[in-house]
């Protein structure tokens, strides 16, 4: 999974609320905020939320994991727990990095 931030053009409904649109190649998946992640909400998301159920739903978790280098806020985003919880690992033994934690979001597939 290759995600990218994208800048939104001034014709975008959510131009000026958020900072950036975050894709799976040409797949938005979410929002970026100053504040974190928002999901993506359209009339056409919104409309088949209303008819499905959230069992129905298909959807995976996306991993961000925040920290602090040297006291500069940085972010990571992972689709697997296993790559996620070995970048904790070798993270952990840095004695630069700090304040690391982890926030589970859920991307529909």
């Amino acid at each position: 999974m290759q995600l990218t931030y994208q800048k939104l053009g001034q014709d975008h409904p959510m131009y000026g609320k958020v900072d950036f649109l975050v894709a799976d190649g040409t797949t938005p998946i979410c929002y970026k905020t100053k504040a974190g992640y928002l999901p993506l909400e359209s009339s056409n998301s919104a409309s088949s939320a209303v008819n499905t159920t959230a069992t129905e739903v298909d959807s995976k978790p996306l991993y961000v994991l925040s920290f602090k280098v040297n006291g500069e806020a940085e972010e990571m985003t992972f689709s697997s727990k296993k790559k996620l919880d070995k970048r904790i690992a070798l993270f952990s033994a840095k004695a630069f990095i700090t304040d690391m934690k982890t926030t589970v979001y859920k991307t529909i597939v």
